[in-house]
């Protein structure tokens, strides 16, 4: 395994963005195109003209992206904080134990399937933590969540009966969501350990030991597994044998990787939280590239844009009240600057999306924020 060391607070002296002397950053200027009434910290998914998302006051909605009206309400159990995922005109959501899936057009309820367990606290129950685990539908039409006793459940998205239950090596809620990619099931546990599980043989394919809990969305790719967590240290997992590839971490116990990343090109993006940064890595090695500003703390998932990366960060110390704020940055991948940024006098927690021409972001005011791209 290669470690690569380096503080971030040492890099911070660097100059974060080398290129704004000559550089104008833009203020774009978003449109509120929907008021929900209700804080959204549930991911926001778009399909065919629509924006699907929950909200606190346990309402699931669809929304027109063109008109911005309601085009069907759903009231669930609990509140909705999770990634919802669309799959043959059925939108697939969970909220703590619960697997709810809806028609599309309608949003009349298909099935409705609870895991009988004991445990009820949420992720959003820890500290500085805010977003439910999502669901992962694998090709065979099994929708699979992680309950908050930490058991991995597939459920049969044409049946809503549960298909298969694979028992927590570790007891919990399941932070980092689950993931699926060729033909393996991946999910971080309550201990910190990065979990595969081959879904045609159902068996632990390994569980390779982190000691980490990771709150961030896991990024896989090119055989690859990419996680960060709060021990300040972004991970590089060998995806089919669980090999630790490569690590890079900061010895600031508040540099958490918070908000997920993505890949560009060779470099890899990690939104980081107290740090208020993307920390940009060679994928390949984990070498340090750059530290480019976010201003506040970055706790969701960012999106590739084009040349573009886009990252929603807010003050995460103030979430109510007249101080309240968020910073959503548009970098240039190629130069590695700001490109344009937009304060809101409001609280992000609910990863944005792109479609439509356009960044949609959802806030906990329960406003929907449009941003012309």
């Amino acid at each position: 395994m290669k470690s690569v060391i380096m503080t971030l607070a040492a890099l911070m002296t660097m100059p974060l963005c080398r290129a704004q002397t000559d550089t104008v950053v833009v203020e774009k200027l978003p449109e509120v195109v929907f008021e929900a009434g209700s804080p959204i910290r549930s991911a926001l998914v778009a399909d065919g003209g629509r924006l699907f998302f929950g909200s606190a006051d346990r309402t699931f909605r669809a929304v027109d992206t063109a008109a911005g009206n309601t085009l069907w309400t759903y009231t669930a159990d609990d509140a909705v904080e999770s990634l919802p995922v669309v799959s043959d005109g059925r939108v697939i959501f969970n909220a703590a134990n619960t697997l709810y899936i809806l028609d599309t057009a309608t949003g009349a309820q298909i099935h409705k399937t609870v895991h009988s367990t004991d445990a009820t606290t949420r992720v959003s129950d820890d500290h500085f933590a805010y977003n439910d685990s999502g669901v992962a539908v694998s090709d065979k039409g099994i929708a699979y969540f992680a309950a908050l006793d930490g058991d991995i459940i597939g459920i049969g998205i044409d049946s809503g009966e549960v298909i298969r239950v694979f028992p927590s090596p570790a007891p919990g809620e399941v932070a980092s969501g689950v993931a699926i990619n060729d033909g393996r099931l991946y999910w971080v546990d309550h201990d910190g350990a990065l979990c595969c599980v081959d879904m045609a043989k159902w068996q632990l394919n390994f569980r390779t030991e982190i000691g980490d809990r990771v709150f961030a969305p896991m990024l896989i790719g090119g055989g690859r597994v990419f996680l960060g967590g709060r021990s300040c240290r972004m991970w590089c997992i060998d995806a089919v044998g669980g090999t630790v590839l490569w690590s890079s971490y900061s010895a600031d116990p508040t540099s958490w990787f918070s908000g997920g990343s993505v890949i560009v090109g060779d470099t890899l993006w990690a939104a980081t939280s107290d740090e208020h940064t993307m920390l940009l890595l060679d994928a390949a090695t984990g070498e340090f590239r750059d530290l480019l500003p976010t201003v506040t703390n970055a706790y969701t998932q960012p999106v590739a844009h084009g040349d573009e990366v886009i990252v929603a960060a807010t003050d995460v110390y103030i979430l109510d009240g007249p101080d309240r704020r968020s910073d959503i940055t548009g970098f240039d991948t190629s130069r590695r600057t700001v490109l344009w940024r937009t304060t809101l006098d409001d609280s992000v927690l609910s990863s944005p999306v792109i479609a439509d021409g356009a960044l949609w972001v959802a806030s906990d005011s329960g406003k929907i924020y449009r941003f012309s791209l």
